[in-house]
């Protein structure tokens, strides 16, 4: 008989089912950790993660230097070091890493910061790791003995690595050798991979196209005080990179808006914006070197009381005496003509379809550095104009110059040359002889040199922004203000005679028997003192509201905080001096384009407008109803073009006609003023309103609408 068998007699073995434990501290769980790379500037700084997109950059470089930040700075892998492009700043350390030990934070003891391991000990620690991984694996031989093993660190010795276990907990810790917890620390866990981080600025930065526009910052007063570590105002290189990173947030944010729009009314999209590039100018070592001789004397002289107070006066005040003498001008001109030569040649080699694709660059200056922009610029302009004038001459056979051209004689100052006449240097604004002397000989609008410098900005700037600027001071001590007029009143003689006949031109001044002219200046000379007088039934010409005089940019901005202390304005210079200070254009309001004033400033333009109407207004009723005419025809437009006020100006004149000033180039306007708060005391806002220009809102908002026009 056939046996029967049971299934019974061949049951399985019994199977104990573990459930997998879990790990602590494991960031990256994929089998191969992705590298992150860190930096710092030295032991005492906390290490920092790179932008992902750098990381990925040097993880795919094979040892070769990468550019990283936008094309600020560069990583060499082989030698574990970041060099910046464009700043005067140390190098700074940078490490590959995948594994790191856990610490308290050295700037808030409630955060927990992470330390990179060097790269043997990081291996090691990751060997060790994907052997406990595979021992309790599904298919592994339990963690038991893995939990007994050690590996001892190669850069550090008096520690070990090894595998915890608490419950179904495991963890990588870092352990003192031989027990020896007291003397070199408590255990330390490990942490695998860097986690989830983000770098301010990198989505934004890099949401954006290509640099289309690069801007060069010339920094203030007091630089050598804030770039002091001791001192909390953060320095011209901090505040670049913040004002960078809010411009391109912003360009990013707005970009962004339009998407959603077009995608909304199933449009096409827009293009991404140009990327700003901001570049800070450093000049103040130039004065503040220990090495001056000028700065030891100082040290020697400066009482030790109150030391933060006298460090104001040498740090900030110092800069503005010093830059008014000729030596020190030329020494900080030169300086940061040379610094704008090199750093741009650097920025066209980074960025080496900056030009082929139309790249413009733009100078702002703060405070003093708006001062020094001018200058430059007035530099640049007085070497154009030579260059104008010797090609006019080859040309023409003649000396005979444009009349634009005769601005340039009273430029810069340089010692020993034919326009300095043995006149002093520096601040001469008032310093003719005696009264019949003309002021306008002495006075300058550009800097003093004690030698013409051998250099110029490689660019005529698309637009110029002063913010803070003391410039209209400047520009009084210099004596420009007479020389901006002489302008104007050349400028009105040259038109007087553009009215003329060549041939009635000729013969009034054989009548006058009058040599032949050589210049125009010379040719309007003559035809101003044999012009015919004016008839009863002509109406005398007016000159030019404003002067002819302009600089080598697309466009100049003076933009000013209205509590700022160091601020003056520009437009009073262009206009006569004799002109009264109720016919001055009040300052335009900065607004965003597309915008208009917010309406707290309107109702405190209303304001100020009705107590001016009133303080204006004459004590008769026949006068105030005159005035109120007089109001009324100022906006709507008259027919009649000759029409005179009895102060014998026309009805276009600096009161009622549009205010246009050549020196804004693009801009009719110079003087823009930031517009004030909702709840703002004019003495509390004065401490801090001359430092709030690159944190202000409209400002940033006007530096991208102008870098985007063409």
């Amino acid at each position: 008989t056939k046996r029967r068998y049971t299934t019974a007699r061949f049951k399985p073995a019994a199977i104990t089912i573990r459930s997998m434990p879990t790990w602590e501290h494991i960031e990256d769980g994929a089998s191969t950790c992705t590298t992150v790379w860190l930096s710092r500037g030295d032991e005492t700084e906390e290490w920092k993660p790179l932008r992902k997109v750098d990381c990925r950059a040097l993880n795919e470089s094979h040892g070769a230097p990468v550019v990283i930040d936008g094309g600020r700075a560069t990583v060499d892998p082989k030698r574990r070091v970041l060099e910046y492009s464009f700043y005067n700043i140390p190098s700074r350390q940078v490490i590959p890493a995948t594994w790191f030990y856990r610490e308290e934070s050295k700037s808030n003891s409630k955060e927990i910061s992470v330390v990179p391991l060097l790269e043997q000990d990081s291996a090691k620690a990751e060997a060790l790791y994907q052997k406990a991984v595979a021992a309790s694996s599904s298919l592994g031989e339990g963690i038991s003995k893995v939990l007994k093993e050690e590996v001892y660190l190669e850069n550090d010795k008096d520690h070990r690595v090894v595998v915890s276990k608490i419950g179904p907990i495991l963890s990588m810790k870092k352990r003192p050798r031989g027990g020896l917890v007291n003397v070199f620390g408590a255990i330390t866990d490990l942490q695998r991979g860097y986690g989830e981080y983000t770098v301010e600025g990198e989505a934004e930065e890099y949401a954006l196209g290509p640099v289309r526009h690069l801007i060069f910052v010339i920094h203030g007063v007091g630089e050598a005080l804030w770039s002091r570590n001791d001192v909390s105002m953060p320095s011209i290189v901090e505040e670049v990179d913040r004002t960078r990173a809010a411009l391109h947030k912003k360009q990013a944010d707005d970009w962004k808006l339009e998407c959603e729009k077009a995608t909304r009314n199933q449009q096409p999209l827009p293009p991404r914006p140009d990327r700003i590039e901001l570049l800070p100018i450093e000049w103040y070592d130039k004065i503040h070197s220990s090495s001056n001789a000028i700065m030891k004397t100082l040290k020697g002289t400066t009482l030790q009381s109150i030391p933060a107070l006298r460090a104001i006066a040498n740090d900030v005040v110092f800069d503005v005496l010093m830059y008014l003498t000729p030596e020190f001008c030329q020494a900080v001109l030169e300086c940061v003509t040379d610094q704008i030569n090199e750093l741009y040649v650097k920025f066209k080699a980074i960025h080496t379809h900056f030009e082929s694709q139309n790249g413009k660059c733009s100078l702002i200056g703060h405070s003093l550095g708006s001062v020094i922009a001018w200058d430059l610029l007035s530099i640049l302009k007085e070497r154009t104009e030579a260059e104008q004038r010797e090609k006019w001459e080859s040309n023409t056979g003649t000396s005979v110059q444009p009349l634009e051209h005769l601005s340039a004689f009273h430029g810069v100052s340089v010692a020993g040359s034919s326009f300095d006449n043995g006149a002093p240097m520096g601040y001469r604004a008032y310093a003719a002889k005696d009264e019949h002397s003309n002021v306008a000989e002495n006075g300058i609008w550009g800097p003093s040199l004690l030698k013409k410098l051998s250099k110029t900005i490689p660019f005529v700037p698309h637009f110029t922004f002063f913010l803070g600027s003391p410039l209209g001071l400047f520009l009084t001590l210099r004596g420009a203000h007479v020389i901006f007029d002489e302008m104007r009143i050349v400028l009105e003689k040259a038109e007087l005679m553009a009215l003329m006949d060549k041939a009635e031109l000729v013969a009034r001044m054989n009548e006058a028997e009058s040599t032949i002219p050589k210049t125009p200046k010379e040719i309007a000379d003559t035809w101003i003192e044999n012009k015919p007088k004016a008839t009863n039934n002509d109406v005398e010409l007016v000159p030019p509201p404003s002067s002819p005089f302009t600089l080598p940019s697309g466009a100049i901005f003076n933009i000013f905080h209205p509590s700022d202390p160091v601020a003056y304005r520009i437009e009073s210079l262009l206009l006569p001096p004799d002109t009264n200070e109720s016919e001055l254009p009040q300052p335009v309001y900065l607004v965003k384009e597309g915008k208009g004033v917010r309406l707290h400033v309107k109702a405190m333009q209303m304001g100020d407008d009705l107590r001016r109407s009133f303080a204006q207004t004459h004590k008769s009723v026949s006068s105030l109803f005159a005035n109120v005419l007089e109001s009324a025809a100022s906006v709507i437009p008259s027919s009649n073009t000759n029409s005179v006020k009895a102060s014998g100006r026309p009805a276009s004149s600096l009161v009622h006609g549009p205010h246009k000033f050549k020196l804004g180039g693009s801009s009719d306007r110079v003087d823009y003023v930031l517009q004030p708060g909702v709840i703002d005391n004019e003495y509390i806002s004065a401490v801090t309103a001359h430092s709030s220009y690159f944190r202000n809102h409209d400002v940033l908002d006007f530096i991208i609408q102008n870098a985007n026009m063409r």
